[in-house]
């Protein structure tokens, strides 16, 4: 049914998302991400037990590696790089005999019953691109979690990404894009890609292991969750045309941006206006803090409606600046993050108080993050140079007015 009540569609809207479906969609996330988790130690656990544990999570050398298992009384097949257990396995003139399996014990690389040195260096190998894999995808959703919605890579451009529309229909920004930590983003990307290893077992099989880290379809297992998904479904029978051959990893912003308002994944964001009985800094001040801010850039809108951040100010930014306000002693509060709210809109669900700049944890020197940050943080010093105290405030928060 069409929804008389809305305005029709044209370019010059100020798009945003019609819900919060943020954090539904970051809790779907850090789901599947568990379920890396479980791989992860999985792989952590195997590269533990190498060698009767003497190895952990460490490279050894195959002479090291050799030394170990002979040390406990293993038998080595040179010709295989092999070892095995001669209270399991018993091989006389090339005839195998399976002995009565021990306590523990069955027919496996890790049973006690036989060890490949090329096997025991895959398990390290698998764990680490695993782990990485887990870190990066932590690493995005906690910036996911903390990013201002943030529609320009989408309403600016001529064509978009089939992977910047599947953020905007999940209430993902779709600004992280391109970003640290979403570098060349793509759901069909293969960061921590490894070769498959070969190695013989004690009776001289050529045996294969991987670590199926992309194993669903050749996508890793978060991108292959987000691919099925109905958003997904749907964008790409938008670029298709409903034509398969037809396929195309981009799309008309402009039309995407008409289908996705129709179909309520965006509204026109609508200013609202600010209840000015509810100012903890005073009017006067706040009228200060208003004019600077805006005349800096920082800002936009007018006085008497909730401010809104200039287009690209970050989340982390804002709560620098309530931080300032106060360590400036420009107001007095116990809560400045509450406070700030009552003036600039703030779209997030995540605790103001708790946003910051996150940093990748491959990342070890300065990034771009770093850097727009900083020009923030500049903007908002240029700005509250300008700004005295106003001493209507006097010493009471507006809690304690109340």
């Amino acid at each position: 049914m069409i929804d008389l009540s809305r305005k029709k569609f044209h370019e010059e809207m100020k798009l945003t998302v019609t819900r919060a479906p943020t954090q539904e969609t970051i809790k779907e996330l850090r789901h599947e991400l568990g379920l890396v988790k479980n791989i992860v130690d999985y792989w952590k656990e195997k590269s533990n037990r190498r060698a009767f544990g003497k190895i952990k999570n460490e490279s050894i050398s195959f002479e090291k590696w050799r030394e170990i298992y002979s040390q406990h009384g293993w038998i080595e097949i040179s010709d295989y790089r092999c070892f095995y257990n001669p209270k399991s396995v018993s091989i006389n003139n090339e005839n195998i005999t399976a002995l009565p399996s021990v306590e523990g014990n069955s027919d496996n690389e890790q049973s006690g019953t036989w060890a490949s040195y090329e096997l025991d260096k895959s398990y390290s190998a698998f764990f680490k691109v695993w782990d990485k894999y887990y870190q990066k995808w932590e690493f995005r959703l906690k910036k996911l979690e903390k990013e201002r919605f943030d529609m320009r890579r989408v309403s600016q451009t001529q064509t978009t990404r089939i992977e910047e529309a599947l953020f905007v229909l999940l209430g993902l920004s779709p600004s992280v894009q391109g970003t640290t930590g979403f570098e060349n983003f793509s759901l069909s990307e293969r960061l921590f890609e490894t070769d498959s290893v070969e190695y013989q077992d004690y009776q001289g099989n050529k045996l294969l292991v991987n670590s199926n880290l992309y194993s669903n379809d050749d996508y890793g297992h978060l991108e292959w969750y987000l691919k099925q998904k109905e958003e997904y479904v749907l964008i790409e029978r938008l670029a298709t045309r409903g034509q398969p051959s037809d396929f195309s990893d981009r799309l008309s912003s402009i039309k995407f941006n008409e289908w996705a308002y129709k179909n309520h994944y965006l509204e026109d964001r609508v200013p609202r206006i600010r209840n000015s009985a509810e100012s903890p800094f005073g009017e006067g001040f706040a009228f200060k803090l208003f004019s600077s801010l805006l005349e800096t850039g920082y800002i936009k809108g007018t006085f008497d409606y909730t401010w809104e951040l200039a287009d690209g100010m970050s989340w982390a930014s804002l709560h620098y600046l309530a931080s300032e306000l106060v360590k400036r002693n420009l107001i007095q509060t116990t809560s400045p993050f509450e406070d700030i709210e009552k003036y600039i809109h703030y779209g997030s669900s995540y605790p103001l108080k708790d946003q910051a700049l996150l940093t990748s944890p491959d990342v070890l020197s300065h990034t771009n993050d770093d850097k727009i940050f900083l020009q923030e943080c500049d903007l908002i010093d240029s700005a509250l140079i300008n700004v005295e105290p106003d001493n209507a405030i006097g010493n009471r928060t507006y809690k304690e007015k109340q």
